[in-house]
């Protein structure tokens, strides 16, 4: 049984026998006091950003279409609601690389590959360093060194050191959750909490903000304790939400790493009662946050206030849209998000044991290895890649892997003649 098939068995393990085939999603928007917009270049920027998403050939069939449809074009012109055009492309830009990154993580290549997860962390954080000059073959690399080398060229130098840093962060707590998933880890409820507020990507998310609209904000401001508890309450209030949005889907894959599944396993809940736990913790974390807001103190200056009044507006646009975006998009709903949003009423999907790629798609993985610079596929002398099933790790030892290729070979050749799609690590 592959490492992917036995954590779905641990995912289920924390569905207990008296729940519900439905839950009751909280109404974390009709609880959330801010007021959400869309930016107005929305359509212009977001088909830009498609078309310069597309032409590093990351997606290809069906899988690029699943892409497509998430609208992150839209997340982002409600996250940077009041950037110009040009700034709003660069984000959309941004959004794309995220979210291709996350899928690459989360039930792609490096879902549970340590040691590739490593190796990509590094190449991510040199593209951030010396996005002028750093090559990479990896694509998904790539589109973060394109959109960064633009991006850097007119933030600030607080802006630039601030996205790098939390960079650095979010891989290596992204790191840490593969480590976790390898070894079927369970974290508990808070330490779990305090993983989630650098793996959500949302500090990556805020700096942005500063970009976004040409703020310059000295340090002291993001030094400040309030200014600080704001953030991280922004923060928790959209990764919560989000893990409630994306349970249905993550427990169907047997991803652990989720907080409403660490509730019910840390807790002993069934599925609405965890969902009904942290849902009541986001609705303290919004109460909070609207008693420290008006705590914000002054920075000496009326300009700088202004800014700072931006910023936190900046932060609410990001957490109001993404509640919206989880609804407008099909990314955690599929084609009943309309409803759901409606009247909040899911149906528990079954686990998936087969972890298979849709039957017309093909993804280009080109995951980092030896220097980072060639594609999971090009492990022989000449070059020459090899077409394997999806959840075969890197990491698995070389007799495994041997009886891994053979075993798909046959299963190609004899079992499933007519199945044409698969994945190309190249």
């Amino acid at each position: 049984m592959s490492a992917t098939h036995s954590l779905a068995q641990v995912s289920k393990k924390y569905i207990r026998d008296d729940a519900s085939p439905e839950f009751v999603l909280p109404d974390l928007i009709g609880y959330c006091p801010f007021t959400l917009h869309v930016n107005p270049h929305y359509e212009a920027a977001s088909a830009e950003s498609d078309a310069w998403f597309d032409s590093f050939g990351i997606h290809r069939g069906s899988r690029r279409d699943e892409f497509k449809i998430a609208k992150f074009g839209l997340l982002t012109a409600m996250s940077y609601a009041q950037a110009d055009h040009a700034h709003l492309r660069n984000c959309c830009d941004f959004m794309s690389w995220l979210f291709a990154f996350d899928d690459l993580t989360d039930d792609g290549g490096l879902r549970e590959n340590i040691d590739g997860m490593k190796k990509a962390a590094k190449i991510m954080m040199d593209a951030l360093r010396n996005p002028k000059t750093y090559k990479t073959e990896f694509k998904v690399g790539e589109t973060l060194r394109s959109f960064w080398e633009r991006a850097s060229a007119t933030a600030s130098e607080g802006t630039q050191r601030r996205f790098v840093e939390t960079c650095q962060l979010y891989v290596n707590a992204i790191y840490q959750q593969v480590v976790n998933r390898r070894h079927d880890q369970i974290p508990t409820f808070e330490s779990f909490i305090q993983l989630r507020r650098d793996t959500s990507a949302v500090k990556l998310v805020f700096s942005l903000i500063e970009y976004s609209l040409n703020l310059t904000l000295p340090d002291a401001v993001f030094d400040d304790p309030i200014i600080k508890s704001l953030e991280q309450g922004a923060n928790d209030i959209l990764t919560w939400a989000n893990d409630i949005y994306s349970f249905n889907v993550e427990q169907s894959k047997g991803d652990t790493q989720n907080l409403v599944v660490i509730a019910m396993h840390e807790f002993g809940l069934n599925i609405q009662q965890a969902v009904d736990h942290v849902g009541s913790r986001i609705r303290s974390r919004i109460d909070q946050y609207v008693m420290e807001k008006r705590l914000v103190p002054s920075f000496g200056s009326p300009q700088i206030d202004a800014q700072v009044v931006t910023y936190i507006g900046g932060m609410e646009d990001s957490v109001i849209g993404v509640l919206h975006w989880s609804f407008d998009s099909k990314r955690y709903f599929g084609d009943e998000h309309e409803r759901i949003k409606r009247d909040r009423t899911v149906t528990l999907l079954p686990v998936d044991t087969s972890m298979l790629p849709p039957p017309d798609s093909t993804v280009v993985y080109d995951e980092p290895t030896r220097q980072g610079q060639v594609g999971l596929g090009k492990i022989t002398g000449s070059g020459i890649g090899l077409v394997l099933p999806f959840n075969l790790m890197v990491s698995r030892p070389i007799l495994f892997r041997v009886a891994a290729v053979l075993s798909w070979l046959l299963w190609l050749n004899w079992i499933a003649p007519s199945f044409t799609s698969y994945y190309t690590l190249l």
